[in-house]
């Protein structure tokens, strides 16, 4: 997040700068590094200002704390942030006015805030697979699954599946006990929890573009209560992909008469997007998605029956559990 002031006479915030100039030495560029703000447990926050400009980037869930498996709302996050702030003697992030202003000769009337601004915003949410075989099982159906157009990719040792990666929004599904355990997390009683539950963690990072075209690139927009209606329906529309196997079966021929030969050739490798007309090809996608099979996403692993039905449910919070740094 940040936060233009055009009167300036802001603190200086920086850990020197970066510049670049011309054969002459003439100055081409200048970059104020910003200044690495330590917490506990090895967590760090990043605060620049030029007397102007006030930025700030991190983890801020994660910040003085030794482990992040349930995290503080959008609100709290900017709390958390303020003080930051307040602890370098810079202003608070605000949403500012509202100026509406036309383009198109009137006919388009656009808008823009003075205040505070979002480039980066991460939303998560945790799912129990109720052992950590069934949180396996999710990773490896995922592996097979799109969220929206990205095909999923199995990273690692098959912990992790991953959507998309371009300068928008990336998407990520992992098992989320093996991440804390990498990572250092030495709280056995959080880790034990989450193996128990089979806990999987799904998380997006929604860029500075995509949270425009959403309206949700700036505060004002949050405290009426719009971008992050915007950003629910964005994480529950690729959260999807998690419901999506509403029925089970272990024999193909349990399938619909009309589905049978296109999972069929599916299953056995072959292309059917070559085989059937487009709007069959989708037709059945669709109607294939709800047995788990996606024929959109190319057919690398040999078919194996589902002989169980692995029910995710979203997590709840233990009573023991510590929210507060």
């Amino acid at each position: 997040m940040s936060q233009d002031h055009p009167e300036g006479g802001l603190p200086v915030v920086d850990a020197g700068c970066v510049i670049a100039t011309d054969e002459v030495g003439e100055l081409k560029w200048k970059t104020v590094r910003a200044v690495t703000h330590q917490g506990s447990y090895e967590t760090s926050i990043q605060v620049r200002c030029d007397g102007h400009r006030v930025s700030l980037s991190g983890n801020l869930s994660r910040f003085g704390r030794p482990e992040n498996l349930f995290g503080f709302s959008f609100w709290e996050c900017l709390d958390r942030a303020n003080e930051v702030l307040k602890h370098y003697g810079l202003p608070p992030f605000t949403a500012g006015q509202r100026i509406e202003y036309a383009k198109d000769r009137g006919r388009d009337v656009r808008y823009a805030w003075t205040g505070a601004r979002v480039s980066r915003i991460d939303l998560t949410a945790n799912f129990e697979a109720g052992s950590m075989d069934g949180a396996h099982a999710v990773m490896q159906y995922l592996g097979t699954q799109h969220a929206g157009r990205q095909e999923g990719r199995v990273l690692g040792q098959g912990e992790t599946v991953a959507f998309g990666g371009g300068k928008r929004q990336y998407w990520k599904a992992y098992i989320k006990s093996l991440e804390l355990r990498r990572h250092g997390c030495t709280d056995e009683r959080v880790i034990a929890h989450c193996e128990r539950v089979g806990l999987v963690r799904y998380e997006g990072t929604v860029r500075s573009n995509a949270l425009t075209d959403l309206g949700a690139a700036y505060l004002g927009d949050y405290e009426r209560g719009f971008a992050m209606a915007q950003l629910v329906r964005l994480f529950e529309e690729k959260a999807s992909v998690f419901s999506r196997a509403e029925k089970s079966t272990d024999d193909l021929d349990e399938l619909p008469r009309h589905l049978r030969a296109t999972a069929r050739d599916y299953l056995a490798g072959m292309d059917t997007s070559r085989s059937l007309s487009r709007a069959t090809f989708f037709r059945h996608r669709r109607e294939l998605l709800a047995y788990g099979i996606d024929i959109s996403v190319r057919n690398v692993r040999p078919f194996q029956p589902r002989v169980r039905v692995v029910e995710l449910v979203r997590a709840q919070m233990p009573a023991w559990y510590q929210l507060a740094a």
